[in-house]
């Protein structure tokens, strides 16, 4: 394993500041039921807010400049606390153990990856492959003639059509002429115009009866340029948390995860109309943008003091776990390095840019043991002919 290293200030030619930190492993009622149809390759519709045949509107102009400095404030009384604590102990050195194990899962093997899974596993490789696995549990396309033509703005709704641009990416979506950006919104209910209200829609698998949760994940897609980038995300979980009565974890779709959502589609769309592109592992970034998740805003509070910064992060980990469960399509592909930002939006949420890196060469074994709660151990034994060494290293389980 190697030690999470601070890359210090990076320049990205961005008009706000930019800090880079290097990144590498440390190692039911009514029941509204359909038989849904098997479209196979045709759950993407080529037709579907592919290309409109305009043109893209021009970037802002003037590009946004930091506001200038106002003058000194006169006296005034304490501030109150700020918006946005640090994280605690508690958060931190549980974000440090499994962005340690994310790191280093990365970079293994893949039979070295299962291992650190809970039960332990033989793989790390999802089990979900393609679009007829997001067909069985629910999930459907948010119709395209119903999302805002703002949803497609990357400058003025999302803030990051100057850093894309300032990459080198196409800076649109496939709203507009020459946009690259496939932007997808996947979520876990029917728009069909006969559905039911979210809260009665259910659906069954092996005879087993399942609510809609109303989940969602907007995210585009970039094969050509080897970029995804993630918008907004709510998970199946996160999405009922209110819900009464409560819904138990058990009736939530097996298929939850943003990493195989993203990864289906990523799939399925390296081919004509959406990419000339036909290798999968032509990744060379990750994007999360409008970041407003607390404890990952906590994190990176901490870790601009701390000078360098945890993988588990919520908005981070989704991205590791998309590299670590297709090894046999991408190999061992790591984030080597992250880009934090601020978004050129009024409210200046931040951003993270993830670079995406094959590996030199390929990380050792695991062997399991027993080590405490959703810990693993690895003992390696070294003998000089003169000494004999046992180190022991110790994991968070994935």
């Amino acid at each position: 394993m190697r030690a999470v290293a601070l890359l210090g200030l990076l320049c990205l030619q961005l008009a706000l500041p930019v800090i880079a930190i290097r990144v590498t492993s440390c190692q039911k009622d009514n029941l509204a039921w359909r038989k849904r149809p098997d479209t196979g390759d045709d759950y993407f519709h080529p037709d579907s807010g592919v290309v409109t045949g305009t043109d893209p509107p021009p970037p802002p102009n003037p590009r946004p400049r930091p506001r200038p400095r106002p003058p000194p404030p006169l006296p005034q009384p304490p501030r109150p606390p700020p918006g946005v604590q640090t994280a605690s102990d508690e958060l931190w050195d549980k974000a440090g153990a499994k962005g340690c194990t994310l790191g280093w899962g990365m970079q293994a093997q893949d039979h070295d990856a299962g291992a650190l899974y809970v039960p332990e596993r033989d793989s790390a490789r999802s089990l979900y492959k393609g679009t007829s696995d997001l067909q069985k549990w629910y999930w459907h396309i948010f119709p395209d003639n119903k999302l805002k033509e703002s949803f497609h703005d990357l400058y003025a709704t999302w803030g990051v059509g100057w850093v894309l641009k300032d990459l080198g990416i196409s800076d649109y979506t496939n709203e507009y002429k020459s946009g690259r950006n496939n932007l997808l919104n996947i979520a876990h209910q029917s728009y069909e115009d006969k559905a039911l209200p979210l809260e009665q829609q259910w659906y069954d698998i092996d005879e087993e009866w399942y609510p809609a949760t109303g989940a969602s994940f907007s995210f585009t897609i970039n094969p050509d340029e080897g970029i995804i980038i993630s918008l907004n995300r709510e998970s199946p979980k996160w999405a009922v948390k209110d819900r009464s009565p409560p819904v138990p974890d058990s009736y939530l779709p097996k298929l939850n995860q943003f990493s195989d959502v993203a990864w289906i589609t990523w799939a399925a769309m390296h081919k004509p109309p959406w990419s000339q592109e036909t290798r999968l592992n032509n990744i060379k970034y990750f994007m999360s943008v409008s970041i407003t998740n607390v404890e990952t805003q906590q994190i990176l509070k901490r870790a601009l003091e701390a000078n360098h910064w945890h993988l588990s992060s919520p908005n981070v980990q989704g991205f590791a776990y998309f590299l670590i469960q297709h090894k046999a399509e991408l190999g061992s592909m790591f984030i080597e390095q992250i880009q934090v930002f601020q978004g050129e939006t009024k409210a200046e949420l931040p951003c993270i840019l993830m670079h995406v890196k094959q590996p030199l060469g390929q990380s050792a074994g695991v062997k399991r043991r027993e080590a405490g709660p959703n810990m693993t151990s690895e003992v390696q034994w070294h003998d000089d002919g003169k000494h004999i060494l046992r180190v022991h290293t110790f994991r968070a389980n994935l």
